[in-house]
């Protein structure tokens, strides 16, 4: 298991690497993304800052009232948020931008003795948060699509029911499949925090997009709204299924790729793209420095 969790690594480093160095060396120009930097506006920069601190927040009240376990009252908003801020700092090293949601996992189904409902809040609360990420951009084609994009909404709906049917049969079969399943069925009973998940999903997402388009700003660069409302979320979704370490590379040539639709420079985006991975990880490190402070660690 330790080698194949290496060789997984090692997968994601060479990915990350390989586009990285295909960027610099084929589409931006090194030189160019240095000299955007000195145009950075810092006060956009700060803002980012606190809105990324302030969608942490608003994540633990989410992962707070997920936890339905009888023992969650010992679980207090601050614990989550400290979690939340040491799964960030752990996202710089592991692989995929949702690396983090393991060392969650773990941490919290120790302190409530129970890993089945550290598996269930954390996965329910990224799953909520992806669909959310689907919902927002299928929304943003109304100008394009029009009455088209209630097709494609109902079709999401429609796919979502067929795809918990399809899960209950495979989970018979599969075990991991299982988890997945009863991870999703402990809330069944429980609509109000469904729909309280749901809420905070869409209010944590949009503070995302708006996250990566104060970068932008940053830069001079007003983006169309409706089209950063469709850019942002298919980013931040490879950045969850391409193997990479956080996003590094995969989110940076497709910041290059898809913003030059919007008269955006390849130059101007690989520098967003960079100040937005430093802004992440520099307040990542408030994770580090707590999960240092940490006697559970």
């Amino acid at each position: 298991m330790k080698n194949k969790n290496t060789l997984k690594t090692i997968v994601k480093i060479i990915i990350s690497g390989s586009l990285i160095y295909y960027l610099f060396t084929k589409k931006v120009n090194i030189s160019e993304v240095a000299t955007n930097f000195k145009l950075l506006d810092w006060r956009y920069v700060v803002l980012m800052a606190l809105i990324i601190i302030i969608h942490y927040t608003i994540s633990s009240f989410r992962w707070k009232s997920l936890l339905i376990h009888e023992r969650s009252n010992e679980v207090s908003r601050l614990y989550l948020l400290k979690l939340y801020f040491e799964g960030a700092f752990f996202n710089n090293f592991m692989p995929t931008s949702i690396g983090g949601d393991a060392y969650k996992i773990v941490k919290l189904g120790r302190k409530i003795k129970d890993p089945a409902t550290g598996f269930s809040s954390v996965f329910t609360e990224r799953f909520t948060g992806i669909l959310m990420l689907f919902l927002i951009g299928l929304l943003s084609l109304s100008k394009q699509l029009g009455w088209g994009v209630l097709v494609l909404i109902i079709w999401l709906i429609s796919g979502f029911y067929i795809g918990m049917y399809v899960l209950k049969i495979l989970s018979k079969k599969i075990s991991f499949v299982r988890r997945i399943y009863d991870a999703l069925m402990v809330y069944k009973d429980y609509p109000k925090v469904l729909f309280f998940a749901m809420f905070t999903s869409l209010l944590i997402q949009l503070l995302s997009i708006f996250t990566q388009y104060l970068a932008f700003r940053a830069v001079g660069i007003k983006l169309p709204v409706f089209y950063s409302l469709m850019a942002f979320p298919i980013i931040t979704l490879a950045g969850f299924f391409i193997p990479s370490i956080n996003g590094l590379g995969v989110q940076d040539m497709m910041y290059v790729s898809m913003f030059s639709f919007v008269g955006v420079s390849q130059g101007i985006a690989a520098t967003v793209s960079i100040t937005y991975h430093i802004v992440r990880m520099g307040v990542s490190l408030i994770g580090g420095i707590l999960y240092a402070l940490d006697r559970e660690s």
